[in-house]
């Protein structure tokens, strides 16, 4: 007879897959018409005659070519998904501009002033340090902005519109963050530069400017430029782009007659051109209203419908879980979703909100799913090579160590069922808190995990690797029962284990969907292990459990869940 804890997991199996899995918490046709009103709002809108210059590569296949206006209107007969990847193709490349200017010409300011550094120029040197540091502050809300709208399209659910789709347009929105980083850095900084000429300090102050804003364009800024331009391959420019530094310094040749300085010139130009980049590519584009979370908004995301449960009551509940002090350890962990590969850092960095809440949920769990495959994977390995170990010393027919290295090793087997037990059951919350859309293809990936959870709870707590036999008293009589079961225990579980991490069709997801988890909770497995620290190998398996449920389970907040 089972114990009452498989009885349980049986039970709680099929509540996931007859209602967790079914149940539909947005309907893809009630997400399709948010979305097609979303498009129909932005194609009516005048940012996009701004860009006739440029043209869409469709079909690669062949050499027809789009403006973007003629993909995104109501007339086209292009798929809504493909719309939005016109868009994010156009936005890549405009937004890529963008970083491309403010760039060059913060890069050309900082020049300035390291030369009157350099000859000493006191008064030059502290206004010209003064306007480089006042104009990369100026920039934070324009980047804002861009960041907003390509943090907007990254959580839309493409394969909630099209389960056929194999690729999707990834928007640059780390990238973009990249800069909105930087500028809320420096807005912290709040440096201020004191006009002394003869303080020895203000000068060195303004040379740490200079410096830091040199090394953030010629380091991090322009390796994420070099990394956007390779992603740029769908639009084709049609004319000389606008916008040049080169341009800029030939109006600035022309007005030397008024005497103003280079530095005064390009930040007064970038300053007039964050508010043009902020009209243009934000608020005429039509992006404002969509972003705006007003309930009033004709263009508000559809809503998640839940039992005895509001929507914004499950967003409360998802923002108290992520602000737990564990998730900071998980921001290096990387997922794939939708063919963006998303760190942890992203996930977290705001809270769930109506707009961001599709796919906010899907992360945490596919993350959690991420990384319980990665621990399921590594307990496989770990008790695998100790029942390796097991058969060496039995070829060597010392079966009194055998039986007792056996005993040990399945004693704390059976101490890491808890582990597993709740695994299980916080994933099953966590579904069941989000709400889990059987639209997606991570859905059979949380089977396929609850599913191997439970064989192998049901394994342990089968009966078939009962104590009582293995810790009979030592009659000599027994010694031949003993060593039967211990070899049937060894060659029954080496076999299980074996086949259920060969054959689980998990394997090619995890490597698909989670590129990247490097967990800081790891069972390694020992360079050499003997006679004598055979009990510590084994109790490294009580040890990684308890340390698992501290880490993944209680530090995350999904204690609370269960």
């Amino acid at each position: 007879m089972l114990p009452k804890l498989f009885y349980s997991i049986c039970y709680t199996f099929w509540i996931l897959t007859t209602k967790c899995f079914v149940s539909c918490k947005i309907k893809s046709k009630t997400y399709e018409k948010y979305l097609s009103g979303v498009m129909d709002h932005l194609s009516e809108q005048v940012g996009w005659d701004s860009m006739q210059h440029l043209k869409i590569k469709y079909d690669f296949s062949t050499e027809i070519n789009f403006i973007i206006k003629d993909v995104i209107c109501k007339e086209s007969r292009i798929i809504l998904p493909k719309k939005f990847d016109a868009i994010i193709d156009t936005l890549n490349y405009m937004y890529a501009e963008v970083i491309k200017t403010f760039i060059d010409h913060i890069r050309t300011i900082a020049n300035q002033c390291q030369e009157y550094y350099d000859l000493n120029q006191g008064d030059y040197l502290l206004r010209c340090t003064v306007l480089l540091q006042s104009v990369v502050e100026n920039s934070k809300t324009m980047f804002e902005q861009l960041y907003n709208v390509m943090n907007y399209l990254s959580n839309i659910d493409f394969k909630l519109l099209e389960n056929t789709k194999k690729t999707f347009s990834v928007p640059i929105v780390d990238e973009i963050y990249t800069f909105v980083e930087y500028t809320i850095l420096k807005s912290q900084q709040n440096t201020q530069i004191f006009i002394d000429p003869n303080d020895p300090n203000t000068k060195k102050d303004a040379y740490e400017v200079i410096l830091d804003v040199n090394s953030f364009i010629k380091g991090e800024g322009h390796e994420t430029y070099q990394n956007i331009k390779k992603k740029n391959s769908s639009v084709v420019y049609n004319h000389k782009p606008k916008y040049l530094l080169e341009d800029n310094l030939k109006n600035y040749k022309a007005q030397q007659y008024k005497n103003i300085e280079l530095s005064h010139y390009l930040s007064e130009w970038l300053d007039i051109y964050y508010v043009e980049i902020s009209t243009n590519f934000y608020k005429n584009l039509g992006f404002e209203q969509v972003l705006d979370l007003n309930e009033e908004s004709t263009l508000n995301p559809p809503v998640h419908l839940y039992e005895n449960i509001s929507q914004k009551e499950k967003i409360e509940q998802l923002n108290l879980i992520t602000k737990e002090i564990g998730w900071k350890s998980l921001k290096h962990i990387n997922i794939v979703f939708n063919d963006q590969v998303i760190s942890v850092d992203r996930i977290l960095r705001h809270p769930a909100d109506r707009l961001n809440f599709h796919c906010k949920k899907q992360h945490i769990l596919r993350l959690i799913k991420c990384i319980y495959t990665e621990i399921l994977f590594k307990y496989f390995k770990y008790v695998i090579f100790i029942l390796n170990f097991c058969e060496k010393i039995r070829v060597k027919s010392n079966y009194v160590m055998y039986i007792n290295f056996v005993r040990l090793l399945f004693d704390a087997v059976h101490k890491t069922t808890k582990m597993f037990d709740i695994m299980y059951k916080t994933l099953v919350s966590l579904n069941e808190l989000i709400g889990e859309n059987f639209h997606d293809n991570c859905s059979s990936y949380l089977k396929c995990v609850c599913n191997l959870i439970t064989k192998i709870l049901e394994e342990i707590n089968s009966g078939n690797y009962s104590m009582d036999v293995l810790n009979s008293n030592r009659n000599i009589s027994k010694h031949r029962i003993k060593l039967f079961y211990a070899k049937k225990y060894v060659q029954n579980f080496s076999e299980f284990l074996k086949y259920n991490k060969l054959k689980s069709s998990l394997n090619k997801t995890h490597e698909k969907q989670c590129p990247s988890v490097n967990l800081v909770l790891n069972i390694d497995i020992p360079e050499l292990i003997n006679i004598d620290n055979f009990s510590s190998a084994c109790n490294e398996l009580i040890v990684f459990s308890k340390n698992f449920i501290k880490i993944y389970c209680d530090e995350l907040g999904l204690n609370k869940l269960n």
